[in-house]
């Protein structure tokens, strides 16, 4: 049976001297000096009249010292993208009352048309329903497929944004990536990146198009594989005009990627990410990663 793993920055920190550094792997360069330190809570047993206070001290306490709800940003190039590797993680967040935006760096191709319509409107319309599937909120950045690129402008916009939305977590793609949007989304988060503040970051996968991904925590996501289907349904329209032309290729190569996923940390389905780094004061993702089978 996989073994999971607490959502808190503690056993993080803890699981990241057991698991592979993918990022001395791949980029060297990523990496940060300096040691991590974690302590164990200490198990402490009370008189009843005292366990009684206490209890009633936790039911009054304030909303701020309870368990903070997050909010966490996924960052992708188009607005279908989420729905293939991030979805499950997208639904089980906000299901559990967490914020989830979902952003998006472009929509459209200039003179490209969908159904008489500028590709532009029908995108925006798929994500925000889309989004509506599975909880989150959409943000869109108004940059045409062929002019995005990770210029200085490009990257002073993300990086305002982001200081505005003041993110908990931000969820991006794998840079080695073989489409160039995937690939510009993917640098422009890593230099927003700050290793010892702001927020964590985790990579996720868009099966045939992303290479050379080092997974290292699994998500099981069959409670909530309905909503993700919903989710996909929504780009069924822009899906058919630019991607394939058989409306069940799409689920297909997800359900294929999600089915290996799962077989790697035995479950059915499981959606898989890769974190650069549990870096102190900052939150993880409060979900139940399971980690891969050896």
């Amino acid at each position: 049976m996989p073994s999971s793993i607490r959502p808190t920055a503690t056993v993080g920190v803890c699981e990241k001297s057991k698991r592979r550094k993918w990022s001395e792997a791949i980029c060297p360069w990523l990496t940060t000096s300096g040691p991590v330190t974690s302590s164990q809570p200490v198990r402490r047993q009370f008189p009843i009249n005292v366990s009684i206070i206490l209890i009633l001290a936790l039911v009054s306490v304030s909303p701020q010292a309870q368990e903070r709800k997050l909010r966490v940003v996924v960052f992708s190039g188009h607005p279908d993208d989420p729905m293939w590797g991030a979805a499950g993680l997208m639904a089980i967040l906000t299901r559990n009352g967490h914020e989830v935006i979902s952003a998006y760096a472009t929509c459209f191709r200039d003179d490209r048309k969908i159904g008489g319509e500028q590709e532009g409107v029908v995108r925006r319309r798929e994500a925000t329903a889309s989004c509506k599937a599975v909880g989150a909120t959409p943000k869109f950045f108004d940059y045409a497929h062929e002019k995005l690129v990770a210029d200085a402008e490009t990257l002073k916009a993300v990086g305002s944004w982001l200081e505005e939305v003041k993110p908990d977590v931000v969820v991006t793609h794998w840079p080695i990536d073989t489409h160039p949007n995937h690939h510009v989304a993917s640098s422009l988060v890593w230099q927003c990146y700050k290793p010892r503040s702001g927020w964590n970051l985790y990579f996720y996968e868009l099966g045939r198009q992303t290479l050379g991904f080092r997974p290292d925590l699994y998500l099981d996501i069959e409670a909530v594989i309905a909503i993700k289907k919903r989710g996909l349904d929504c780009h069924r329209e822009s899906l058919l005009a630019v991607s394939s032309k058989d409306p069940d290729e799409p689920w297909r190569r997800i359900e294929e990627m999600q089915r290996r996923r799962g077989a790697e940390c035995g479950v059915a389905r499981a959606e898989a990410y890769a974190l650069v780094e549990a870096k102190a004061g900052c939150p993880l993702l409060p979900v139940p990663f399971i980690e891969k089978q050896r």
